[in-house]
């Protein structure tokens, strides 16, 4: 393009531990052409180098929501700071709050519903469906108007 500057995407992709994790790991090739950065609730995991930038969050569940606005705030932080066009994530609830908080800064969000969830989307898909520009569930059999199939990560 001449005369304009282009833009590479800058990706928030977050998750809670444990298989949400490891599923959103398995899409870090496709991050490549991306400028990433990586958000979970624990120490920086060994799938990234030490140039990948890296946040470790609050977490958050059902069980704790008393920890609703430290780790509401702690994402605020992270959003400002490093100003995604994209935010990623494959769950579960400080995957939705970022959805969300993404959706009020103007930040185009994608849910990954976890391949764990095979009878039915889970609680944190549901509402996600509402709020993120793209939902997906990685079992056809639960693929309907607001959340989509398109493979499976793993």
């Amino acid at each position: 393009m001449i005369g304009k500057k282009m833009l590479k995407n800058k990706v928030l992709a977050l998750s809670s531990p444990g298989g949400h994790w490891v599923q959103l790991c398995r899409l870090i090739p496709a991050f490549k052409a991306s400028d990433v950065v990586y958000a979970c609730t624990y120490n920086k995991a060994s799938e990234l180098s030490d140039d990948d930038g890296y946040y470790v969050i609050g977490d958050i569940s059902r069980d704790s929501i008393h920890r609703f606005f430290s780790v509401t705030a702690g994402i605020v932080k992270i959003l400002k700071k490093e100003k995604p066009t994209v935010i990623i994530t494959t769950g579960a609830l400080p995957g939705l709050i970022t959805i969300f908080l993404g959706r009020l800064f103007g930040i185009k969000t994608i849910w990954l519903d976890s391949i764990a969830n095979s009878e039915k989307i889970s609680m944190s898909g549901v509402i996600a469906s509402y709020l993120a520009h793209n939902c997906f569930t990685q079992w056809e059999s639960l693929a309907g108007e607001r959340i989509k199939f398109i493979g499976r990560v793993i």
